[in-house]
């Protein structure tokens, strides 16, 4: 199965397979509509009329087929087939359009202006982005080429000078510029073989990093991966700076029971279709999924980039997070399924942020007591009944217009465990 980099690269092809193929049809459009004035004979008319309309369908069927992304490096190698055969014919058409063989030299069939059209097709076809078809159309043209200027010389009528006003004005040919011209032909198709090459190395690369990236918000938050992105050598090093942010901890309440009850597959598509909607609440209010913790989650508001709003947005978010475990709940009593509960601890205050680890192993996270001051809001709503705690720093930072509708409950100054300093715990009721 391809990958997504070779699926996008692909599509690029396919675009520029498109552009070559639509540029045939409307030159070839044009060619026939040039030959109603420009044509000597009858034949000549004909001819051309009847190789431009074939070839136009012949196209469009190919482009049908590039639609349905079918048949994709055939379609681009039969063109690159179609471009040689006009390019061999179209001199012999001409040729026959002013006597032919009976009344004109063969001279003649090379003091065309293919050459004009082979520089234009060979363009054409480096659009594709796939180095193969310029490269071969080169080869190809090179040959056919020389073919055609070994069988002109066959006709002891042919003319050969070293005058370029001969060669243009005169019957003659100049032989070693013809020569010369395909020798250019070849060098630009090589040339812009490689170009191709490097152009499809670098869309590659491109689209390389950009799913990289996209993969990466499978495992960090946006917020990170930005920084990630636009993060110069010193950001993957060992440490951090201090910043102020709120630190979120939600956990389920009586997990233990509930694995135990499921079984080891319904637990995990229990927990893979919560963290599911959990997390895109956490990013739509611009939290940072700092990590898992079993069935629990680390979130930061503030980090990697603090703002004014970090507190007032942990709440809302914390809020969301209630409302719609409420709205799932009700689709799982729908389904006969157990309820699901949660406990939601919030606290602001200072932190390290950085790298924690080695360089050959980092973890982008927060560090400090404001971390495990948060941790102990949400173990103590166990004990108090209460699914939603914050700390009186948090709440004092939270914005004045958001605070006047909040329904909060002070469940006292106490002391978390392991910590001597007392905190103002408060209780936020959520309408659900």
């Amino acid at each position: 199965m391809a990958t997504k980099s070779e699926q996008v690269l692909q599509e690029k092809e396919i675009q520029g397979i498109k552009f070559s193929l639509y540029g045939k049809m409307i030159v070839f459009s044009i060619l026939t509509i040039a030959t109603f004035f420009v044509a000597q004979t009858l034949y000549e008319l004909f001819t051309v009329t009847i190789i431009s309309v074939s070839l136009n369908i012949i196209l469009y069927i190919l482009s049908k087929f590039l639609k349905k992304r079918k048949f994709v490096s055939f379609v681009g190698l039969f063109c690159v087939l179609i471009d040689l055969v006009i390019v061999t014919v179209l001199p012999f058409v001409w040729y026959n359009a002013v006597g032919g063989e009976s009344q004109v030299p063969r001279t003649y069939l090379i003091k065309t202006y293919v050459h004009f059209i082979i520089a234009g097709t060979l363009i054409m076809n480096a659009f594709s982005i796939q180095p193969i078809y310029p490269m071969i159309y080169a080869l190809g043209v090179v040959i056919s080429q020389a073919g055609i200027l070994v069988y002109a010389q066959q006709d002891p009528r042919f003319i050969s000078t070293e005058s370029f006003k001969e060669a243009l004005l005169g019957p003659a040919a100049h032989v070693n510029n013809y020569i010369m011209s395909m020798g250019i032909i070849g060098i630009l198709g090589f040339f812009l073989a490689y170009l191709t090459y490097r152009v499809r190395r670098t869309v590659l690369s491109a689209v390389t990093n950009e799913v990289k990236m996209t993969q990466l918000t499978r495992y960090f938050s946006p917020n990170v991966v930005d920084e990630l992105d636009n993060a110069d050598e010193d950001f993957f090093k060992p440490g951090g700076k201090e910043s102020t942010v709120a630190v979120l901890f939600c956990d389920i309440a009586h997990f233990t029971q509930i694995s135990e009850s499921l079984g080891p597959q319904k637990t995990m598509s229990l927990l893979s279709e919560y963290h599911s909607f959990m997390l895109d609440i956490v990013f739509h209010h611009n939290g940072t999924l700092d990590k898992f913790i079993g069935d629990g989650m680390m979130v930061t508001f503030g980090t990697p980039v603090p703002s004014k709003d970090d507190a007032t947005k942990s709440v809302q978010a914390g809020i969301s997070m209630l409302q719609a475990l409420a709205d799932w709940n009700r689709k799982r009593q729908e389904n006969g399924e157990k309820l699901v509960e949660i406990r939601i601890g919030i606290h602001y205050g200072p932190v390290i942020v950085g790298n924690v680890g080695v360089e050959k192993r980092l973890e982008y996270t927060v560090i400090g007591d404001t971390v495990n001051a948060a941790s102990r809001l949400e173990s103590l709503g166990k004990e108090l009944k209460r699914n939603f705690l914050i700390s009186r720093e948090l709440y004092d930072h939270i914005s004045l217009e958001f605070r006047q509708n909040l329904k909060v409950k002070t469940m006292g100054t106490l002391a978390l465990r392991g910590k001597t300093k007392t905190t103002e715990i408060l209780a936020i009721e959520v309408n659900v």
